[in-house]
């Protein structure tokens, strides 16, 4: 009798199935070009950190930019001249002065790192006609003949060249003058300011249009992605250089500034040590817009009153 053999089938077991080789290593090329294409952008920002920090050295005026802005308000006699002095280096610097009669006042403008200040004709005499000046726009070195590489304290440098060349000039002390800084031009004021009050010869106001708490913390929020704070060397911290600093400021700022945000200008103002400071917000004006003439008669208006309350109190 033949017997009967049962045909059940076997059990069904869970296999295990290891990623092949072929995958691991797939991703391993993929993360082995991800941080080295960091590796890149990062050494990228280090090697063009002065193009990025100082444009208008290397490249010229953005064309988009409204190129009326300077214009004077009304019609003025006089011719905007140039003025020169000497670098720590002994390099001739050519900035553009405007004077008229009987001015009340003398004004070192220190301009932005996008323009030259043989674009800012216009704005001078504007300056000269809101705050009844003389006007010097500085130029700083790079900006006006190639082959120098700003810095941050090569602009400290030429900011300090010409308020001294500007005091001689016009016989004003030097703590009489009001240095005037819009942008990356606030930066440069506040590290002349601190070395001037350093030397015990500070300026009794200073203005700040548009400017930052320092270069590095605006860069970290553009390139967040980036470690902007350990790698840039012109870090322009004017909390730092502003710490001593116990005159007047008249600081202004746009609402919907993009370039360098509004909150960077405010904390700049918080941080400030002097008891007579003002903080001016303007709802409708960009980073490039052309300064109002109301704003401007604000401006010297709320300047007027922290000199003649300063000048009570001392």
């Amino acid at each position: 009798m033949q017997s009967e053999t049962s045909s059940q089938p076997a059990p069904e077991t869970d296999v295990l199935v290891a990623p092949s080789r072929s995958r691991w290593g797939r991703l391993t090329k993929l993360l082995a070009f991800a941080v080295v294409a960091y590796a890149l952008v990062c050494g990228a920002l280090v090697l063009w950190e002065t193009r990025l920090v100082f444009p208008g050295a290397y490249f010229d005026a953005n064309p988009w930019m409204d190129q009326s802005r300077f214009n004077p308000d009304q019609p003025q006699f006089g011719e905007v001249v140039s003025f020169d002095y000497q670098s720590i280096d002994d390099q001739t610097l050519s900035g553009r002065f405007f004077e008229r009669e009987d001015a009340s006042r003398v004004i070192l403008f220190l301009h932005g790192n996008g323009i030259r200040a043989v674009d800012m004709d216009g704005w001078a005499r504007r300056l000269s006609d809101a705050f009844d000046a003389n006007v010097l726009v500085a130029e700083y070195r790079g900006y006006q003949e190639p082959g120098f590489d700003p810095s941050e304290q090569s602009t400290f440098d030429d900011a300090i060249a010409a308020i001294d060349t500007l005091s001689a000039a016009t016989n004003t002390p030097v703590e009489n003058i009001l240095v005037y800084g819009r942008s990356l031009g606030g930066g440069i004021a506040a590290g002349l300011v601190e070395a001037l009050t350093d030397r015990g010869t500070p300026p009794k106001s200073l203005v700040l249009d548009r400017t930052f708490d320092s270069v590095a913390d605006v860069g970290a929020d553009m390139f967040w992605f980036l470690p902007v704070r350990f790698l840039i060397k012109n870090r322009f911290d004017s909390i730092q250089h502003l710490q001593s600093y116990r005159g007047n400021v008249v600081q202004i700022h746009g609402t919907p500034d993009r370039i360098v945000p509004m909150k960077n200008g405010r904390r700049l103002h918080d941080h400030l040590a002097t008891p007579t400071k003002v903080w001016i917000e303007v709802s409708d004006m960009r980073h490039n817009d052309r300064i109002s003439l109301k704003s401007l008669q604000q401006l010297n208006d709320e300047l007027e009153l922290l000199e003649a309350n300063s000048h009570r109190e001392s």
